[in-house]
């Protein structure tokens, strides 16, 4: 793999790229691993595998070549972006989030309450990783989880606890899956959206 061309496997999604692209921040988690200083993954292709998710790549393959945050004005996974940008160490990335989440208007982060859900696994999971947008919500689900793991039929149920999410008044706004080699369905990312207290009052 010491070619000019790279291509990813992240997640099920293929991404191809230059070598100079993906090690254009050497301390990163991707320099690291193309100079050959991290232990690597391959798929049955010969590709370089890492277990993340393969949709939200594309925007950390977006800044790499432009050095510039491009997202949708209605982008709703921004936590879940920021996790990526953690996880690959890419801290201009982490700079460019930040600086983005500091130039949204109040009324932009309090009209809704947001949770961002990432499993590994379609139905049953150890614990998933839950972003709220908000304390009082994180509480929320944090009681929900524990109630789960209380429940030996329930443990790691991830449609119980997206049910009982529901029933908290949140609606699915967002779903995305990675497939494993043989197209069955391996991790899943999910946004869960509903109406906040304070705006409901308001109108």
């Amino acid at each position: 793999m010491s070619g000019s061309i790279v291509t990813l496997n992240v997640g099920g999604h293929f991404y191809t790229t230059a070598r100079s692209t993906l090690t254009r921040y050497p301390d990163s988690m991707l320099g690291a691993m193309l100079i050959g200083d991290l232990e690597t993954l391959q798929d049955d292709q010969g590709r370089y595998f890492i277990d993340r998710d393969g949709t939200l790549f594309r925007h950390v393959l977006n800044f790499l070549r432009t050095n510039q945050l491009v997202i949708p004005e209605d982008f709703k996974e921004l936590p879940l972006l920021e996790m990526e940008a953690d996880f690959y160490q890419i801290q201009p990335l982490i700079e460019a989030i930040s600086s983005y989440k500091a130039r949204l208007a109040p009324g932009d982060l309090g009209a809704h309450d947001v949770i961002f859900v990432h499993s590994d696994s379609l139905h049953y999971c150890n614990k998933p990783d839950v972003v709220a947008s908000s304390n009082e919500v994180d509480d929320m689900v944090k009681c929900l989880m524990d109630a789960l793991d209380e429940d030996d039929d329930k443990r790691g149920n991830l449609a119980i606890l997206l049910k009982w999410i529901q029933d908290k008044g949140f609606s699915l706004h967002g779903y995305t899956a990675s497939a494993d080699e043989r197209g069955y369905a391996r991790e899943q990312s999910l946004v869960l959206v509903r109406k906040n207290a304070q705006n409901s009052t308001d109108n």
